[in-house]
C-alpha cells in the first residue's frame, strides 16, 4: 500500500494516513532497526496489558525506512489542549498524574531494566569524565529498584485526548524498574526543557504555563501516591545525565549539565 499523508512528524519518526483506521509510524533513516523491532515488541505486550495504547499491528518496510502499524486515533494532545485552553492547566496536570500512576503496574513480559538503561546512556556521553560516570554508576546502584512498567517519555505530546478517554503514545522507551525514576523523568523535561521560541515575552508566558503544569502535577502525584518530593528527586541527577545523549538542543544539553555538575559537587 502507499502511505497517505502526512499528519504529524517528530524528532524519531513522522506519521502517516494509513488506510481507513490506521496510521504508519516512519521512523527517520539511521535510526536503529533493533530499537524500532523492540518499540514494536514492547507496544505490543503492553497494548495486551493496559486499554490506554493504540492497537498494534505490524511492523513493516516502506521506501528503504521502517514503520509499525497502529490503530488510527481520533483526539487532540494534552499539550495542544493546554495551548488552546491554559485555564485547564491544574484539572489537564492532575489527569496526567493519575494517567501516570495508571499505568504503574507489575510488569510481567520483558522489558529493559531502568537502571541498566541509564548506565548505558550515561556510558555515551562526550560531556561527562569518565570518573564522573563511574561515579554516578555507584549512585544508581544504591538507589531502590523494582519491576513496576516505566514509560520512558511520559509528557503532555504523548498523551492523546479523545472522546472515549486517554490514549498514550510513543512507548519504544519504556522499561521496568523504580516508577519513581519515571517520574523524576517528566520532571526533568519540564524543569529544563528548552522553549523554542525567539520572542522574549513569549518564552515568559509559555514558561509560567509549564511551571504551574508542572507544580500541579508533582504535587497530585504525591498526594495519590503518598511518596514524598525527596524521593523523587533522588533520581533526577542520573536521569539528568542520560539525557545527555539525547537530541536535544544545546541551550538544554548546557542546563542538564551544570544541574548534574551542581548535584555531583555534593556526593561523595
Amino acid at each position: 500500500m502507499e502511505k497517505g499523508k502526512l499528519i504529524a512528524q517528530g524528532r524519531t519518526a513522522e506519521v502517516f494516513e494509513w488506510e481507513k483506521d490506521k496510521i504508519l509510524k516512519l521512523f527517520r533513516p539511521g535510526l536503529s532497526k533493533i530499537m524500532i523491532e523492540k518499540e514494536y515488541e514492547i507496544s505490543a505486550n503492553i497494548s495486551n496489558k493496559l486499554s490506554l495504547l493504540p492497537k498494534v499491528y505490524k511492523l513493516i518496510e516502506i521506501d528503504n525506512r521502517s514503520g509499525i502499524i497502529y490503530e488510527r486515533i481520533n483526539g487532540i494532545t494534552m499539550m495542544k489542549v493546554i495551548s488552546s485552553k491554559p485555564w485547564k492547566v491544574k484539572k489537564e496536570a492532575q489527569r496526567l498524574a493519575e494517567l501516570h500512576k495508571s499505568i504503574q503496574q507489575k510488569v510481567d513480559f520483558e522489558l529493559p531494566n531502568c537502571k541498566t538503561r541509564l548506565k548505558d546512556n550515561i556510558s555515551k556521553t562526550e560531556l561527562l569524565q569518565e570518573d564522573i560516570k563511574k561515579r554516578l554508576y555507584d549512585y544508581i546502584d544504591e538507589l531502590e529498584d523494582d519491576n513496576i512498567l516505566c514509560h520512558g517519555d511520559f509528557h503532555p505530546d504523548n498523551v492523546l485526548i479523545t472522546k472515549y478517554g486517554e490514549i498514550i503514545i510513543d512507548w519504544m522507551t519504556a522499561t521496568k524498574g523504580n516508577p519513581l525514576a519515571d517520574i523524576a523523568r517528566t520532571s526533568v523535561m519540564f524543569k529544563f526543557g528548552d522553549v523554542p521560541v525567539k520572542s522574549y515575552i513569549e518564552k515568559q508566558i509559555i514558561n509560567f504555563i509549564r511551571n504551574k503544569f508542572y507544580l500541579e502535577y508533582i504535587k497530585h502525584y504525591i498526594r495519590v501516591t503518598g511518596v514524598k518530593r525527596e524521593q523523587i528527586e533522588r533520581w533526577e541527577l542520573p536521569v539528568a545525565a542520560a539525557r545527555l545523549t539525547e537530541w536535544l538542543p544545546k541551550n538544554e544539553k548546557t542546563t542538564l549539565l551544570k544541574f548534574v555538575n551542581m548535584k555531583m559537587e555534593n556526593i561523595k
